[in-house]
């Protein structure tokens, strides 16, 4: 655009308005001064900076300094752009290594005439106040006087908000990991976990660059349950060398990244991250310094914005001190359609449904939950089909800490689905479509042999294939894995002394067991083809164990039940972790049954499946009951 177009656009003539950019317009009205003046700023028509020194205009620029090594940068940029365009202001960026650097690009900014600047570092700039705006941004606290527009966060608050997070899942024992440039965030560390009463070992503090030298395996997750590591690249490098070691996140240790980044979505199924807040800070600190030159009076802003922790799947309570062995769950994974009625129709009736449900579920599915929530270590093998339901269902899993390298995705079939009818008393029927749970086959399993390695209990449901249960119940009597198998439907006699721990309904018992007339004749049966303990769940009236020892009923919690569907997966998975930590049988009866007592107090399965502290709080009765089972036996 040249001079003419200006006199166009203003109605005027090109002399007129050289008149008006060179100071000789006294034969000119003030009207038609204004109106070129109004047409040039408009138009950002820039002749020379001596003009606009002359005029009082503005050239619509504000320039941005970042540090070179920010690794936040382009989160700046992308903020400062959009709220300068949405002001009609250009951005010029310029890139600094030091503060004298820093210095001389503020100072090269004012002489192109920018209206402000935006940047990361303190600097004194003489001439600051006559010749333009400063913005500053920065992550520390320590404010200094010559600035007087600061928008800041705290890195020690992003430290103190991972310690609080650690702390708050139960974790005692939390390491720091940061780069050689961040020694300061160690200091920041230790603070935090003084003000949280929180033991403070040397040798949990690392600088990265150290212990790459000699290798960080050597180093990382030998006795603390968490780490925080000081950016995501530190985070993702450890995910990496836990995943090789097999140390499962976060059921053997819980990561925190300080910094968000894209890549932590994607490590180790997500890593927790504290997100400074680059959005915030920058997105306001813009705004302040184009009010300020709009209005053209400066203001005393110091403002303080607040890190927020962004939660993925990478912390989890620490694990017990005395945790689990490895259960292996082989079963069916399902979505649950629960539809709930006044009474479950007979053929041919109609029923109005009052409430339905949909959640994740699926005895296989429902059982390693259970496992997951109660701080067992389970691993998850079958088969889902490659849908939107599949992956609702592995994502679910996952958030219940479920390791689930066993499940493979089918392109054939779809997820399977149950669809569960239950009537005001909280019983329930169940019609099952099977679904991608039919493809498990024996090569997938031989796949997955692997997983099956130190594991000490195997849980099956006979939702899947007999081929299925066969070869697992097979594979798991060679390797002396203990067997828990819920039926659902007949179980080949071949198989059944095989069974260590059998576990029917009494439904599933009358149906299975033709012959006698009580629980205890059909029970005995049972062991009579070889079963080792046969427990029948009996609902709300608790369950009876018959093995070489015992032919015992234990009575329920007397919790009132709303939706009794969940009550066996959770039963069976509770008995399965009490089991796997050395517990007796009969005492880890007692916690399934109050396992299993809480979840039938809510809908749906998964979602009602208890959580460890649920179940600890009756911890007192459980061991009162052990302790007089014992008693009585001895008399």
């Amino acid at each position: 655009m040249n001079i003419r177009d200006i006199a166009n656009l203003a109605g005027v003539s090109a002399s007129t308005v050289s008149k008006v950019m060179n100071g000789k317009d006294k034969d000119i009205s003030e009207e038609t001064r204004k109106k070129v003046l109004e047409v040039i700023e408009r138009e950002h028509y820039v002749p020379y900076f001596k003009f606009l020194d002359k005029a009082g205009m503005k050239n619509r620029l504000v320039g941005l300094i970042l540090q070179k090594n920010n690794q936040e940068k382009e989160r700046y940029i992308a903020v400062a752009e959009r709220i300068a365009r949405e002001n009609n202001y250009g951005l010029v960026i310029g890139y600094s290594e030091d503060e004298n650097d820093t210095k001389i690009l503020c100072q090269d900014m004012i002489l192109k005439k920018v209206s402000g600047i935006l940047t990361e570092d303190f600097v004194n700039i003489a001439d600051k106040r006559e010749k333009g705006v400063i913005v500053n941004y920065n992550d520390t606290s320590g404010l200094n006087e010559l600035n007087e527009t600061i928008f800041y966060y705290k890195i020690s608050e992003a430290v103190e908000l991972a310690v609080e997070n650690f702390v708050q899942e139960g974790h005692q024992k939390i390491a720091c990991i940061v780069n050689k440039s961040q020694i300061g965030l160690l200091k920041d560390y230790k603070l935090a976990m003084q003000n949280k009463n929180m033991q403070i070992n040397p040798a949990w503090m690392y600088i990265y660059e150290e212990i790459e030298e000699f290798g960080i395996s050597q180093f990382i997750g030998e006795s603390e349950t968490a780490i925080i590591c000081g950016t995501p690249e530190i985070a993702c490098r450890v995910a990496g060398i836990l995943e090789k070691r097999k140390t499962n996140i976060p059921e053997e240790l819980s990561i925190i990244a300080i910094g968000e980044g894209k890549e932590l979505q994607y490590v180790s199924g997500g890593i927790t991250a504290i997100d400074f807040p680059i959005e915030e800070m920058v997105s306001e600190g813009t705004k302040c310094l184009f009010e300020m030159d709009k209005t053209g009076q400066k203001t005393d802003t110091v403002r303080m914005c607040s890190p927020q922790i962004i939660h993925r799947n990478s912390v989890a309570p620490p694990l017990r001190e005395k945790q689990g062995e490895k259960i292996i769950v082989v079963g069916s994974m399902n979505i649950d359609v629960t539809i709930e009625a006044d009474k479950i129709p007979g053929e041919g009736e109609n029923q109005m449904a009052s409430k339905v449900y949909v959640f994740p579920g699926g005895k296989g599915a429902n059982q390693a939950v259970g496992v997951g929530k109660l701080g067992g270590q389970v691993y998850m093998i079958g088969c889902l089909g490659n849908d939107i339901d599949g992956k609702r269902i592995y994502t679910n899993l996952i958030e219940n800490h479920v390791h689930m390298e066993g499940v493979r995705f089918d392109s054939v079939l779809p997820s399977g689905k149950a669809y569960i009818h239950v009537d005001k008393r909280g019983e329930s029927a169940i019609t099952v479509y099977a679904g991608a749970n039919t493809n498990l086959s024996i090569k997938h399993l031989k796949k997955y042999e692997y997983i099956f390695e130190k594991a000490k209990y195997c849980l099956i449901s006979t939702e899947i294939p007999e081929s299925i249960i066969e070869y697992t119940v097979g594979y798991c009597e060679e390797n002396e894995i203990k067997i828990i198998l819920k039926p659902t439907s007949k179980v080949k006699d071949e198989i059944l002394n095989k069974i260590d721990y059998f576990v029917p309904n009494k439904k599933e018992l009358f149906t299975l067991v033709p012959e006698g007339t009580t629980i205890e004749e059909k029970a005995e049966i049972l062991r009579n083809k070889g079963i080792q303990n046969v427990i029948v769940t009996l609902g709300e009236e608790g369950c009876y164990l018959k093995n070489d020892e015992y032919s015992l009923f234990f009575e329920g919690t007397g919790f009132e039940a709303v939706d009794t569907t969940g009550g066996a997966d959770s039963f069976i998975s509770a008995l399965a972790v009490y089991l796997s930590e050395g517990h007796k049988l009969i005492e880890s009866i007692d916690f399934a049954i109050y396992a299993s007592g809480i979840s039938v107090t809510r809908y749906g399965v998964q979602p009602a499946l208890p959580d460890r502290k649920s179940v600890d709080i009756y911890e007192g009765e459980i061991h009162k009951k052990y302790n007089d089972r014992r008693r009585m036996k001895k008399e």
